[in-house]
């Protein structure tokens, strides 16, 4: 019996212990049915993550959120695959990318930016927190000048633009000895003497404008000398073409408070400028002309919308953000007091159309090197010519050039009046005699001509030392011509002899040969 119980206890051990693998089995293959209908997400690769270099363990993984489908579900299982590192890597390449895009767009300096007004303004506000859309201007602006890029404009259009680049190579060669031969004995200002070993072959033109603008703020930390007023500061540049007798639009007054000239302008207005061709009222500190520096006196304008203007930019300091002399001018202008004047306008005769009638003259933007009045560019008094900037050379030939065209050499016709009426004479020989007085290595003179008139009413309008017209296949020529100048200066020190230089020890601005000057030179 006792044998019996113990046969049947161990039978029904062994029974439940079969029943109780089965219903595990079960379980076990329910559980895989079930893992096998639910949709799962691919695998995520596990990545070992160190842990003080000596244990590691597995990174933990995340399933994508729901609502995520096709690439973005995608997307996000690389990032998550990614190490922390990684992550932080892309997001600031991402960053980097949104930036460079958006510096791109404020550099184009878009009227509207997010339903609100931003223009030059928004764009220069930008530039001052973020400095990048002023670097992208510049290096575009430099590129567009450059020898690299006029090569590749010759190479990609062809016959039409080798023959253009041809002619201006040519020009270049029949000056080069007589510029040559004028730097040897040009009256150079003793203040750009520094420019002897600052500026050199292979500079284009925007780098030796560059180079001459480092060289007045250097002079001006060492020594007090603001060579770049006679540019920079309206009032001084009227100050030196009337000290030398240059002709120009009489300036009718001067302020430097603001309240004075709230009060005397109005009067003055009332009492000089009721006719064609009107006043203008021009900010002396600021010389750019995308600020509005200039404002012309209509009667209709409200003096109240005049002194306005005059209020937004008095405490105004000028930023040249898109020059590669940019940053170096912005240091000089500003030390610049705030002025304003009041100036006649000039009776240009020209202009009209769609039964609109405009007084406006003739502007000749005229390039000078080393003495040597070397070329025109027209930037007024189009109206009813075709578009674009007509370029004028010493030997009589008249053409314009377009980027659109790879800068084939176009003739134009509409301006030939400036030769044929004997204009062209007088303001080769204004601008040459303006850059004498001055001692200057180059420098642009801006001259106002009436068709139809007399060429000896010729005006000055302004100057510049940073232009930033467009000469096409001239600016490669015209660089080498102003680096050649100060070859040859150097040669001669070489040789033992002395360069001239201007018999003066005063900045530009202040230089006074005296009213009869011009009117002795032009006789002669």
């Amino acid at each position: 019996r006792e044998t019996h119980k113990a046969d049947e206890a161990t039978h029904c051990a062994q029974s439940k212990g079969v029943f109780g693998l089965k219903k595990k089995k079960i379980r076990m293959i329910r559980r895989r049915t079930e893992r096998a209908e639910k949709p799962t997400p691919p695998p995520i690769p596990v990545e070992e993550v160190e842990v003080n270099s000596s244990k590691k363990i597995p990174a933990k993984t995340a399933s994508p959120p729901e609502g995520l489908s096709g690439y973005a579900k995608y997307v996000h299982m690389k990032m998550m695959a990614l190490s922390a590192q990684k992550r932080v890597y892309l997001l600031v390449g991402a960053l980097a990318f949104i930036l460079v895009i958006f510096s791109v767009y404020v550099a184009t300096e878009p009227d509207t930016m997010f339903g609100f007004e931003f223009g030059h303004e928004g764009a220069i506000a930008v530039n001052r927190v973020i400095h990048l859309p002023g670097w992208i201007r510049r290096s575009t602006n430099w590129v567009g000048q450059s020898m690299l890029w006029l090569r590749f404009m010759r190479f990609y259009g062809g016959e039409q633009s080798y023959k253009s680049w041809e002619h201006a190579k040519d020009y270049y060669d029949k000056n080069l000895e007589i510029i040559r031969e004028n730097a040897k004995n040009w009256p150079l200002h003793p203040h750009f003497e520094s420019c002897e070993t600052e500026i050199h072959q292979g500079m284009t033109f925007y780098d030796i404008v560059a180079a001459r603008a480092r060289v007045m703020l250097a002079n001006l930390k060492s020594h007090g000398w603001s060579d770049f007023a006679v540019e920079k500061d309206k009032c001084e540049m009227y100050h030196f073409i009337s000290n030398n007798g240059f002709p120009h639009c009489a300036v009718l007054g001067e302020w430097s408070n603001l309240g004075a000239f709230a009060r005397e302008g109005e009067m003055l207005r009332n009492a000089n400028c009721k006719t064609e061709p009107f006043c203008f009222a021009k900010m002396c500190h600021i010389t750019m002309g995308h600020l509005n520096s200039a404002t012309r006196l209509v009667p209709a304008k409200k003096w109240s919308k005049i002194t306005r203007w005059a209020t937004h930019l008095w405490d105004q300091k000028p930023i040249d953000w898109d020059r590669t002399w940019g940053p170096t001018f912005d240091a000089l202008t500003s030390t610049l007091k705030p002025r304003v004047m009041i100036q006649e306008g000039f009776k240009g005769g020209r202009g009209g159309d769609d039964g609109f009638s405009v007084d406006v003259p003739v502007e000749l933007k005229v390039e000078v090197v080393w003495g040597r009045a070397y070329l025109a560019y027209v930037t007024m008094g189009q109206f009813g010519c075709p578009e674009g900037n007509p370029i004028l050379l010493r030997d009589g030939s008249l053409q314009n050039y377009f980027m659109k065209n790879n800068f084939e050499r176009e003739t134009e016709t509409c301006h030939k009046f400036l030769f044929d009426e004997g204009h062209m004479d007088v303001v080769w020989h204004m601008a040459e005699s303006f850059a004498r007085a001055g001692g200057f290595d180059s420098i642009r003179v801006d001259i106002f001509v009436k068709e139809g008139s007399d060429p000896r009413i010729a005006v000055i309008n302004e100057i510049s030392l940073s232009s930033g017209a467009g000469y096409a296949w001239h600016w490669e020529y015209f660089s080498k011509l102003w680096v050649e100048g100060y070859a040859v200066r150097n040669e001669m020190r070489r040789q033992g002899k002395t360069p001239p230089i201007l018999n003066t020890d005063k900045s530009i601005a202040k230089i006074s040969h005296g009213h009869g000057y011009y009117a002795v030179a032009f006789t002669q």
